[in-house]
């Protein structure tokens, strides 16, 4: 066998395997909700407060005072206090505090009941049947549009609770986060709950 044709046969199945992993690519890339990007928050500053607009999601919010904006990949838009120390510094729990406090909102487009629907059915359902909700979860509302809000209750080692929100409204999931750990998970869960009272979503 001439080296052209093993040449030839090594294009053939360079090319194959390419339009394979292509294809396997955009379908994952459908799969995948489309998030809302840290950049599309925009940050106006008012002495020690900051309003947090997102105009694509029609989302508003207030940072809780003196709080600093950070990009850490941990969420769409995320805020934490100045004296923030992680438990841990791996990515996975790099929100979790050994002290101070940590706030994540996130914003993803899912079209109800298309590829796209990841959390926006699962969460509309819980809403939309209470018998359901199980001790963890209770419905709440955040500018008066019915939410899921979800309790994670961790008691070793690191003992605390993680408490999320999901407001499924328009075809967007709306997602807000707190985990509460450390020695001012206390005073973290009223500045969670007071920052649930500032936000605004576009009706």
């Amino acid at each position: 066998m001439n080296k052209k044709y093993i040449y030839a046969i090594l294009l053939f199945l360079f090319l194959i395997v390419s339009i394979i992993v292509f294809v396997i690519m955009n379908k994952e890339k459908k799969q995948t909700p489309n998030g809302a990007h840290f950049s599309s928050f925009i940050v106006t500053n008012f002495g020690s407060n900051s309003f947090v607009e997102n105009e694509i999601a029609g989302l508003n919010f207030m940072v809780p005072e003196n709080w600093d904006v950070v990009n850490d990949y941990l969420s769409s838009f995320s805020m934490k206090t100045k004296d923030f120390i992680p438990f841990s510094e791996r990515m996975i729990s790099a929100s979790v505090p050994k002290k101070g406090c940590w706030i994540g909102a996130s914003v993803s487009f899912e079209k109800e009941g298309s590829n796209e629907d990841v959390f926006f059915s699962s969460n509309k359902f819980y809403i939309n049947n209470p018998e359901f909700l199980g001790e963890d979860r209770e419905i709440i509302q955040i500018d008066g549009i019915k939410a899921l809000k979800e309790v994670i209750i961790n008691k070793e080692n690191n003992p605390g609770r993680i408490e999320l929100v999901w407001v499924p409204f328009n075809d967007v999931v709306y997602f807000f986060e707190t985990d509460l750990f450390g020695e001012d998970q206390e005073q973290c869960k009223i500045h969670f709950d007071n920052f649930l009272k500032t936000i605004s979503i576009k009706q």
